[in-house]
């Protein structure tokens, strides 16, 4: 393809991605299905045509990554901490666990009855879609209104944080080793050490330096810091958490006898205003980001696969699985009036695809079919569609 007909492509793509956004308020109709079934069109029209359009696994994942960044940093930059919503944020965090664990065990289980496979590698499999993808759950829910929003939003970051702590623990630890064991909690350590010294150094940047284009460069350095660390297999997503949660906090922070210190480091009015401009800059990139990761995800969609009768049963009863163990917790915490459209809003989508890509090869399984992942990403989204209308009737 020439440049101009790339140009007209992409610059389509964020046009599309717009209206769909609209239609998603307007119609509640989940804009993550209408930008996987434009990029299924897509890989349709260009085979109908004979074209030759090359997608290389890497651009999925590279745009994955950086949507997944940006997305969750949008999020807990948004996470201030009061004395009114301290316990929202503790139960967010249980609740999420208990969820994402309780999945895992009941999705491996279903994995061990249908495929030949070890414990290990059916918890390796399950993991991923045991996990909320917040990249769809925070502009989804953005019209709901009250407690019920920030604790959507709260669960959704801390099941992918959880998950992929578990994700991590999984593919590295040999269980038989005690030794494995400890080192995975000196990284999970390491990481939390590296995740504070970089918020510190630029938090005091964010201070000192009157530039325009600071919340660029943080940003650089925070994708840099994330990439480095994930070679080692840290768990890079606590950078992100730590990162956006203390400096939307410092003032509390500082607040405290232990904090009071760093007063003589920090300008709390140029982080602030930093901050915010920060995020128009985050939410205007996660939106093309987040267009252009779920048009290629269709594109790459294996169509054939989608039609086994296998596959298409299988990923409905994982859908079973994760949505009758989150209405059995969320009961728990979640008003009756509320508790239907809470239970729907569990998509699949960035984090679980992702994770897929990255299952070490000796724990993977030749026979396993990645079309089941494809099948839950639809699943979850046409019925959290359901739910925000639901929730639109109810309004």
């Amino acid at each position: 393809m020439s440049t101009n007909l790339w140009l007209i492509l992409l610059s389509s793509i964020l046009i599309i991605s717009f209206i769909f956004n609209h239609i998603q308020r307007k119609y509640q109709i989940s804009a993550v299905i209408l930008l996987l079934l434009t990029g299924v069109v897509l890989q349709l029209g260009v085979k109908y045509f004979a074209l030759s359009i090359a997608l290389p696994d890497e651009a999925l994942k590279v745009f994955g990554t950086l949507g997944l960044l940006v997305i969750v940093l949008e999020a807990v930059m948004d996470m201030e901490v009061t004395q009114n919503n301290s316990k929202l944020f503790i139960r967010a965090m249980i609740f999420a666990s208990l969820i994402v664990f309780a999945s895992i065990g009941l999705i491996s289980f279903a994995f061990m009855r249908s495929y030949n496979i070890t414990m290990i590698q059916a918890l390796i499999y399950a993991t991923p879609l045991a996990i909320v993808s917040s990249a769809i759950v925070i502009p989804t829910v953005s019209n709901l209104n009250g407690q019920l929003k920030d604790f959507l939003v709260l669960e959704s970051v801390f099941s992918d944080i959880i998950g992929v702590l578990a994700f991590n623990f999984i593919a590295t630890v040999e269980f038989t080793k005690l030794s494995s064991i400890s080192m995975f909690i000196v990284d999970f350590l390491l990481m939390i050490v590296i995740s504070v010294v970089t918020t510190m150094i630029l938090g005091i940047m964010m201070s000192k330096e009157k530039s325009k284009n600071i919340h660029v460069m943080i940003l650089a350095v925070l994708i840099l810091i994330y990439a480095a660390t994930k070679v080692f297999h840290l768990s890079a997503l606590l950078l992100i958490l730590i990162f956006g949660i203390s400096l939307r906090n410092l003032s509390r922070i500082t607040a405290h006898n232990y904090g009071k210190h760093l007063l003589n480091y920090f300008d709390h009015n140029k982080i602030k205003q930093n901050i915010h401009s920060m995020q128009e800059f985050i939410e205007e990139l996660g939106f093309i980001i987040r267009s252009i990761f779920f048009i290629l995800l269709g594109y790459s969609i294996n169509l054939q696969s989608l039609l086994s009768m296998n596959v298409l049963l299988n990923g409905v009863m994982i859908a079973i699985a994760i949505y009758a163990v989150r209405f059995v917790f969320l009961q728990w915490i979640i008003p009756t009036r509320e508790l239907l459209v809470a239970t729907t809003m569990a998509p699949r989508g960035l984090i679980t695809v992702l994770l897929f890509f990255q299952i070490p090869e000796p724990l993977q399984y030749a026979n396993f079919n990645g079309a089941i992942t494809f099948i839950v990403v639809i699943i979850s989204g046409i019925i959290m569609s359901g739910g925000l209308i639901i929730a639109h009737k109810k309004e």
